[in-house]
């Protein structure tokens, strides 16, 4: 797998987490994670991360104390993410 294929694949997990837990009402879930995954369907689609605005723009609560597990995980993903994007693509293509 491609380093942009392993991007595209872990993006699309990211989407499909989010995507449960807006979707699930029984579950706890802020406004911003409807934005939030908009926001990565745009981003992947876009493929946002060839370029210099390659940083994923996530809530301003997102990762802090009170979220459930599971946004805890959607934040985790996303770090570990950017993470791989900084040493693979030196912070994207453009940079």
């Amino acid at each position: 797998m491609s380093t942009e294929e392993y991007i595209q694949h872990m993006l699309q997990a990211i989407i499909e987490k989010i995507q449960i837990i807006v979707s699930d009402r029984s579950k706890q879930s802020f406004g911003s994670l409807e934005y939030l995954l908009n926001h990565m369907i745009d981003y992947r689609n876009r493929k946002q991360y060839l370029s210099n605005e390659w940083p994923i723009n996530t809530p301003r609560w997102l990762g802090e104390y009170g979220n459930t597990p599971e946004e805890e995980e959607v934040c985790s993903d996303i770090h570990r993410l950017q993470l791989y994007i900084a040493e693979k693509l030196k912070g994207g293509w453009g940079k």
